[in-house]
């Protein structure tokens, strides 16, 4: 009996151990956190439309994977910024993280924050709702409210006169040739003040320039400069090169940003006193900036001032071979090898260097023998810009399949180029290339070079041997003469004449109206160029997948309403849209696909994905195809 009563007090330990361990781990984890809070706070529970207020979460922990409420109806002027306090008492070690918001207040109403969430440990702590009142602001009261204190011989005043901060962009030239280049700079001049924050808010169009982004480190970075005879801290927020594809007089778009700037408020001191302490308190001591002056953070929209370029046209009597190149540039032609087997294929480079608007400039004309087979370039570039301008490299690769054998010659036009330095049309003049072409055994295709095709099929199995055995022959008992069979395979030929006459017709009408044949031509040449820009795409090249995406888009457009490139816009082409009854929405998904596509370019972060933008090309040169008549 005694054995029993001991082995059952010995199970009853263990069990209320068991338990006791059991509510230490579960329980005790959730008491401190009981104890780590995180409050939220406002400056101002009650606001007037166009006010601030100041948001502050603060939390008596570590804590990690802040998320605020959404601040609808209220622009976030700054924030989020963090601070961190450690404190020691009595060997006691307290610590407090804040993030705090400052939020301007757009219309009027009651408006409720929800709960702020960071995670401490492995729980999640929620903050207390906020609610914000705004009501109508009032400018009277405000004024009257300036006058009560002019009454008090006190007022609130800026220091510094004149501009204080400002966006003001250069170029290098104001007068140029169609198609030089033209370096444009944005800065950003800042005195008496501090820049908590910039971001660029409408990027300029550049309409009639065709431009090549200069890019500049993704950390600001300033540095002192004195301009009009006031020191600046400046910093170089946007560089481009331009070529104007037009003569005339075109304008270089200004650039809007914004800016939080931290400015001091200055307190002035009364001048005239009957308070017998007055004189005290005019000591200079105290007249100390750390005494009597403030700061506040405001917001402040920018914008440059339009830049007028002045562009000549290029001098006339310009050679027929000219496409366009202007720049001082060399060209060179190569054959991979001069001598080949029938069947086999060849690699022709054309590499065009130097400095210029390359980007733009086009391959000779080139005219292959007929018992060639050609294949639309492969086009490779690599291109720097900087101060002076563009320069670098671009080539196309030929791939050609000689299907005979003998010996051929391959004639190339003149390169030309509109020197900018002589000021006149400078020519480049290539021999004859030869190739060799020795009998193949027409089996197989072999592709040379790094040109690499897939639409290169193998020919030369349509020929069968010829059998050397006795055939077996069946003798037909039904006779064709007289038959459905006879009488079509005698009209067949005339009726095929008459449709060739027709199609070879409609090809002549055809390229004699060559807008109409582009028109026509405008979906398969996007087609070609959404493939080229998916396979950039693929590889996270990202350059080249915008450039392809911005030929896609606007060289669709271009040549389905048949307007040059130099006259491209996107006004002008919302307004030939409408024209032409297309659905508003069409023409304003097209804007918005173009300017997606500007900002990924130009903007330090990216709105939409880059296969969001691909989509979204796809989609409207689609529907432009459906609704263009």
């Amino acid at each position: 009996m005694n054995l029993n009563i001991s082995n059952m007090t010995n199970l009853f330990g263990r069990i209320t151990l068991s338990y006791l361990v059991i509510f230490m781990l579960v329980f005790i984890p959730q008491l401190k956190a009981q104890n780590e809070k995180l409050t939220a706070s406002a400056s101002a529970t009650t606001i007037a439309t166009g006010d601030q207020v100041q948001i502050t979460y603060s939390l008596n922990a570590s804590g990690k994977g802040f998320k605020a409420p959404t601040f609808q109806d209220f622009n976030v002027v700054m924030g989020p910024s963090q601070s961190q306090q450690m404190q020691i008492i009595n060997g006691s070690v307290s610590q407090t993280i804040s993030f705090t918001y400052v939020l301007q207040a757009t219309k009027e109403g009651v408006f409720k924050f929800g709960a702020a969430e960071i995670t401490v440990g492995s729980s999640k702590i929620y903050s207390n709702p906020l609610t914000i009142t705004v009501t109508k602001g009032n400018p009277q009261a405000k004024s009257q409210g300036n006058q009560g204190q002019n009454n008090n011989s006190q007022e609130n005043t800026i220091e510094g006169g004149g501009k204080n901060v400002f966006i003001k962009a250069f170029v290098d030239k104001t007068n140029s040739y169609q198609g030089e280049g033209i370096v444009v700079t944005y800065k950003l001049y800042f005195t008496k003040m501090s820049i908590l924050d910039y971001a660029p808010s409408k990027f300029p169009s550049f309409t009639g320039f065709w431009q090549q982004e200069i890019v500049l480190p993704q950390q600001i970075e300033f540095h002192p400069e004195t301009y009009d005879g006031v020191s600046y801290n400046v910093a170089e927020i946007k560089k481009i090169v331009l070529f104007p594809q037009r003569a005339g007089t075109l304008i270089v778009d200004p650039m809007e940003a914004q800016v939080i700037a931290r400015v001091q408020i200055k307190k002035q001191q009364q001048q005239k006193s009957n308070d017998p302490f007055s004189q005290f308190f005019n000591d200079p001591f105290f007249n100390n900036p750390f005494f009597n002056n403030s700061v506040r953070d405001v917001k402040v929209n920018l914008k440059s001032d339009p830049i007028k370029i002045a562009v000549k046209s290029l001098p006339v009597g310009a050679p027929v071979d000219f496409s366009g190149a202007v720049g001082r540039l060399s060209c060179e032609v190569s054959l991979d090898k001069k001598e080949t087997k029938a069947n086999e294929a060849v690699t022709l480079k054309v590499k065009i260097s130097g400095k210029g608007n390359i980007k733009l400039v086009e391959s000779p004309k080139i005219t292959f023998p007929p018992d060639f087979e050609s294949y639309d370039p492969k086009e490779n570039s690599n291109i720097n810009a900087n101060n002076s301008g563009v320069s670098g490299t671009k080539t196309f690769e030929y791939l050609i399949i000689p299907r005979n054998a003998g010996d051929f010659k391959i004639p190339i036009s003149s390169f030309i180029y509109f020197d900018l330095e002589k000021k006149q049309y400078v020519g480049i003049d290539f021999p004859d290339m030869m190739l060799k072409v020795t009998k193949g055994d027409g089996n197989s295709v072999t592709v040379a070079g790094n040109v690499q095709r897939s639409d290169v099929q193998l020919l030369g199995k349509d020929i069968r041997f010829i059998k050397t055995q006795t055939p077996d022959f069946n003798r037909s008992m039904d006779p064709i003469f007289g038959s459905p069979l006879f009488y079509s395979l005698i009209g067949a030929p005339a009726l095929l004449f008459f449709v060739l006459l027709g199609v070879r017709r409609r090809n002549e009408k055809l390229m004699g109206n060559v807008s109409l044949v582009k028109s026509q031509r405008a979906n398969k040449a996007a087609m070609k160029r959404l493939s080229a820009a998916k396979k950039y795409l693929s590889s996270n090249e990202k350059d080249k997948f915008l450039d392809e995406m911005f030929r896609a888009l606007w060289g669709f457009i271009g040549d389905k309403l048949q307007i040059p490139v130099a006259d491209l816009s996107k006004e002008k082409v919302a307004t030939e849209l409408t024209a032409k009854n297309v659905d508003e929405s069409i023409i304003k998904q097209f804007i918005d696909t173009i300017d997606s596509c500007e900002f990924a370019r130009f903007a330090g972060g990216i709105a939409d994905s880059n296969e969001s933008i691909y989509q979204k090309g796809i989609d409207i040169i689609t529907k432009l195809e459906g609704s263009i008549k």
